[in-house]
């Protein structure tokens, strides 16, 4: 009886020591110094940031500071640059003990319905906007300076087009969510073989906050998913064997309902929950998905009956790809010409489909030198002919460009039919 009760309190104690921590020094080191350089002359600053701020930094805000490349000349910047934005968000990033224990119960649960053994501990921390958060190895480090702001938080100040609209979705009452949702991603497989598959690595993690911290997720994608539902699918199931990632995650500044892929991730994976018997076993199922196997991410889809009929992927790839804009020709010349005018000033390119009027264009690997272009006039009315305008071509020269996948696409939303479609052509001899 003695044996058992000693193995009963060393498995106890071994639990309590891997249990997470939750760390949020950093934030009240932060207002210290934050407060003191107010009062002080330039040629202090900094000095006060090293004092009283990163000599007394946890080591998750350390291992941030590396990873994200960020330190004390960049705190000083972004402290100075903007104080209407830091007053306007210094209420939010005070972490009360209600939210901790709200945190740590979840996290206990977790624990329950996905046995592990991580000593991962979460890190609030304040950095320098370059992140929201990132993970080091089972840490969680999270800068909440980009996470807890709401509708009243003062983003005019910045120049950054995405730093303004950051908050457009956000208020501070989803910290809880996110912790759990970050956390979760500690334990899942890097990597993601194509939408299908992101989608349900996020969206699973928002499903699988929700059940631990008992409340259902809350964001706008899933309002606008839960109302738009037969579209989101129609849409997404056109897509999801892509790698067009960009209508579909981190969209903000191009989409006015951006995320949408944590939707569908989230509902196929409370689908796949809602459908199994064993809820323990579905639990470690959904945060083990290898999501860089097409085969494991198409049965995990097939299994939480998201799509009514079975999921033919081939020929959803196949119409996915007749559908991809590609570039028909040069009108001026062809494609590797050896004997170009060197006295031409313009050249258009047909697209096989009307195009969006942004189109990415890279130098080659020969480098700027063999650059030709001075400028993207742009589309003309049937969006299917851009117009370049060259620079003083040289006689007897080689030049080369891309035109790339990442921002060239359908009027459709269908990316560019290849990642990068080189242009080149000599000049002839004056």
């Amino acid at each position: 009886m003695k044996n058992i009760l000693l193995i009963l309190i060393i498995l106890t104690f071994f639990n309590f020591t891997k249990a997470q921590k939750v760390y949020t020094s950093d934030i009240n080191n932060f207002w210290i110094v934050y407060d003191s350089i107010q009062k002080v002359e330039n040629n202090s600053k900094k000095e006060l940031i090293e004092n009283l701020f990163l000599n007394k930094k946890t080591n998750g805000l350390n291992a941030f500071m590396e990873i994200k490349k960020f330190g004390e000349d960049d705190y000083l910047a972004v402290i100075e640059k903007y104080p209407k934005f830091w007053n306007s968000l210094r209420a939010n990033t005070l972490i009360d003990d209600k939210k901790i224990r709200t945190i740590n119960k979840a996290l206990k649960k977790l624990k329950k319905l996905y046995p592990h053994n991580s000593d991962g501990s979460i890190y609030y921390t304040i950095g320098t906007l370059k992140s929201g958060g990132t993970t080091n190895q089972h840490d969680l480090l999270l800068g909440i300076e980009k996470i807890v702001g709401d509708k009243n938080t003062i983003v005019s100040e910045f120049e950054n087009e995405n730093l303004k609209k950051m908050f457009q979705f956000t208020n501070s009452s989803k910290l809880e969510q996110i912790t759990i949702h970050e956390f979760v991603h500690t334990f899942q497989k890097e990597g993601e073989v194509n939408v299908l598959s992101k989608s349900i690595k996020e969206g699973s993690c928002d499903f699988v906050a929700e059940l631990t911290l008992n409340k259902k997720f809350s964001s706008q994608y899933i309002d606008y998913g839960i109302k738009n539902y037969e579209k989101v699918k129609s849409d997404f199931k056109k897509e999801m064997f892509s790698q067009n990632f960009g209508n579909w995650f981190y969209n903000s500044d191009s989409s006015d309902n951006p995320d949408l892929g944590y939707f569908v991730g989230y509902i196929i994976s409370k689908k796949y929950y809602e459908n199994s018997k064993d809820k323990k076993e579905v639990v470690k199922d959904i945060i083990d998905l290898d999501f860089n196997s097409e085969s494991a991410v198409l049965q995990f889809l097939e299994k939480s009956k998201y799509f009514e009929e079975k999921i033919n992927a081939e020929l959803i790839k196949s119409a996915y790809k007749e559908n991809q804009p590609k570039i028909i020709r040069i009108v001026e010349f062809e494609n590797g010409s050896k004997n170009v005018n060197p006295d031409l000033k313009q050249i258009h390119i047909e697209f096989s489909k009307p195009m969006r009027d942004k189109i990415s264009i890279n130098f080659s690997k020969s480098g700027k030198e063999h650059f030709p272009l001075k400028n993207i006039v742009g589309l003309d009315q049937t969006k299917t002919i851009l117009t370049l305008e060259l620079n003083d071509l040289k006689s007897d020269t080689e030049y080369d460009f891309y035109i790339t996948d990442r921002a060239t696409k359908s009027v459709e939303g269908y990316p560019l039919g290849e990642q990068e479609h080189k242009i080149s052509f000599k000049t002839g001899k004056r």
